[in-house]
């Protein structure tokens, strides 16, 4: 990535359901510095502290009161100088035809495999760094 040492790279997660954040989070860490969202404005203001420099981010579409995933997506992108890929994890009706509109790289519907999760991050992770 441009204007960082390679170090571990930085996954945005951004989930509201615990459970899930916490499965997710646990699974990632593994390989990656991971920064958590419970919701679109607290995702907002983490991005911020990155300097809206993550190398990927993990969004649920549904998170809540608030902003959705997909709208979160495309505030990220207004403010970041980078092309982001995105990783969309639903489990809402229609999540496809939903996320269609950030052209999110892929698209993992609920209950997720966090085995495919990690070979998916990686794969758009190793493509972005190269």
């Amino acid at each position: 990535m441009q204007g960082r040492p390679l170090d571990r790279p930085t996954v945005l997660l951004v989930e509201d359901d615990s459970d899930t954040l916490e499965t997710f989070a646990t699974v990632l860490r593994e390989e990656f510095r991971v920064f958590v969202a419970r919701s679109g404005a607290h995702a907002l203001a983490v991005a911020e502290e990155l300097g809206w420099d993550a190398d990927i981010i993990v969004v649920d579409l549904n998170l809540g009161d608030g902003l959705r995933g997909d709208q979160f997506v495309e505030r990220y992108r207004e403010r970041t100088k980078y092309r982001t890929p995105v990783i969309v994890v639903s489990g809402a009706p229609r999540a496809y035809e939903r996320a269609r509109g950030i052209r999110p790289q892929a698209v993992l519907d609920k209950p997720v495999d966090v085995n495919e999760l990690l070979r998916k991050v990686n794969l758009l992770v190793r493509a972005r760094r190269t």
